[in-house]
């Protein structure tokens, strides 16, 4: 990854991806220069094992917030989905998705 995270952070959302077959989803947060916190959110998709939707009312709008979410075990996606980009498009947020399938991290800025 190129943007500064921290690697216990990166350790924590590993984790959680890995221990679910739905999608989760939220936001990292920036403190003192660094993503250090992640905010989880409610998926609230109608079908949360295969995508992930996140209500406005939770959403984080700040200037250095990312918008985050996993493609879980099941999935043979690589990247980012249509549906993840124009979720993307919506929040105008840079995006971090992680594929439990091949263990790797993507980034996309808007």
């Amino acid at each position: 990854m190129k943007f500064p995270i921290q690697e216990e952070l990166l350790n924590e959302l590993k984790e959680k991806s890995k221990n679910s077959e739905k999608e989760i989803c939220g936001f990292l947060i920036k403190k003192n220069n660094v993503y250090s916190e992640f905010v989880e959110c409610f998926n609230s998709h109608p079908d949360p094992v295969n995508y992930f939707l996140i209500s406005p009312k939770q959403c984080v709008f700040e200037d250095d917030s990312i918008l985050f979410h996993s493609h879980p075990l099941h999935s043979d996606l690589i990247g980012f989905s249509d549906w993840d980009l124009e979720n993307q498009q919506y929040f105008y947020l840079k995006m971090v998705v992680y594929s439990v399938k091949n263990n790797e991290f993507y980034f996309q800025t808007i």
